[in-house]
């Protein structure tokens, strides 16, 4: 078989998966979420493992912080989540109002807008995802039940690994792919907890509604790098105008960018050590192409999936090349 025809037959079998996948993403995404959850979960897992506690007992003392998490974590947003919805119609009409208040104004000036803007469109985004979003935590003891299965293999996976592929090179190659992804995911989690709960303790202290709401879109939206934090503060900053006038809205976004930089920029380069770099481009592909396959979840974790993609790649020398063409990244003998 030709190079072209080997191509083309690679093509055509990652389209038929690609469709397979979208035909099951109801089942697909909660278990990438159980896996993305399970991988997290692995350093404190191993940590009390260490500390000499029974793998049974440290198992379920892993998955009863995870319930625990879940469960403060939707008893905090909860009533803030319900609160929006109700008031998204008022939001959304306030809005195009001052859109028009705002076209009118130009257009005395002689500017005119071929359309008039839709300030909205970030409020239904956000509504969309975590629409998305709770529908797949309405799956939280399938998620919980993966998370247990996938933790319980954790021990025994790398020698099965070394046993079907061989190989100390090999073995070596898996082993840091396995440290990269949970690496990345560890630290990601933590910072991206760490700006919901600063953003969210931000815009309580200013005194604007649905302070933990805004956190929790915060938390969501810092797993995807350069227009995370934009998709993220924009709905709020309109919210804060619109309740307080712009001083306010000002001084959210002074705390988003404050929490970004901070956080996003110092703490989590400092905590990765080396930048899992995606190109501009890449991030917006990703979020078109993981959106379309997986759904609004799939926007929250196409920067994931494709970090992973990204790691996998760059295990071998044979594959490194094509992980360069996703954006900068360092070798794999400086992680």
């Amino acid at each position: 078989m030709t190079a072209s025809l080997r191509t083309l037959a690679a093509l055509a079998c990652l389209a038929i998966l690609a469709a397979a996948l979208q035909q099951a993403r109801e089942l697909v995404v909660p278990f990438l979420l159980a896996a993305f959850v399970a991988v997290a979960c692995e350093p404190p897992l191993a940590w009390l493992r260490a500390r000499g506690l029974p793998n049974a007992l440290a198992l379920a003392a892993v998955l009863a912080g995870v319930l625990a998490a879940a469960l403060g974590l939707g008893a905090l947003a909860g009533a803030s989540v319900e609160g929006f919805r109700e008031a998204l119609p008022t939001y959304v009409a306030q809005l195009h109002e001052r859109a028009a208040g705002l076209a009118s104004w130009l257009a005395a000036r002689g500017v005119e807008l071929p359309n008039e803007p839709d300030p909205s469109f970030f409020l239904r985004l956000v509504a969309d995802l975590l629409s998305g979003f709770g529908g797949v935590l309405a799956n939280i003891a399938f998620i919980l039940l993966a998370v247990a299965f996938i933790l319980a293999e954790s021990l025994e996976l790398p020698a099965r690994l070394r046993r079907a592929f061989g190989g100390a090179g090999s073995a070596a190659a898996l082993a840091g792919f396995a440290a990269g992804v949970n690496r990345y995911l560890a630290v990601k989690a933590l910072t991206s907890l760490l700006t919901g709960a600063l953003v969210a303790g931000w815009l309580a202290l200013l005194g604007l509604p649905h302070a933990a709401l805004w956190g929790l879109v915060a938390f969501l939206f810092n797993f995807i790098p350069t227009i995370g934090s934009f998709l993220a503060a924009v709905p709020a900053v309109l919210l804060a105008l619109l309740h307080a006038g712009p001083a306010a809205a000002a001084l959210a976004a002074a705390g988003y960018l404050a929490v970004n930089v901070a956080v996003g920029i110092v703490l989590e380069n400092r905590l990765m050590g080396r930048r899992l770099g995606l190109s501009a481009l890449v991030v917006f592909a990703s979020l078109v192409f993981w959106g379309w396959l997986l759904g609004p979840v799939g926007m929250l974790l196409s920067i994931p999936l494709t970090v992973v993609i990204k790691l996998g790649l760059e295990a071998s020398p044979a594959t490194r090349p094509w992980a360069e063409l996703l954006g900068p990244g360092a070798p794999p003998e400086s992680r």
